[in-house]
């Protein structure tokens, strides 16, 4: 799945291959975690500032305790 991540990010993934990706990273937080690791690798390649490690770790341990509804799809444009 990393190598689809990747590819996806660099949009090189063929159409039909995004939907599988984005629920990955919709239900997978090993998915979310690459997304994230990739980014920011990406960012600090191009010389752009990344957040302090401490910064990012505090904001994970926040979101940790965060209730967030099962039936929630932050995709579903039909709630906004």
């Amino acid at each position: 799945m990393k190598e689809k991540i990747s590819a996806y990010i660099d949009s090189e993934l063929a159409a039909e291959e995004i939907g599988p990706v984005v629920e990955s990273l919709r239900h997978e937080p090993n998915a979310r975690d690459d997304w994230f690791l990739y980014h920011l690798t990406g960012d600090a390649m191009r010389g752009q500032p990344t957040m302090d490690d401490g910064f990012s770790k505090g904001i994970i341990e926040r979101l940790k305790t965060v209730k967030i509804d099962p039936s929630y799809d932050p995709l579903d444009d039909s709630k906004v």
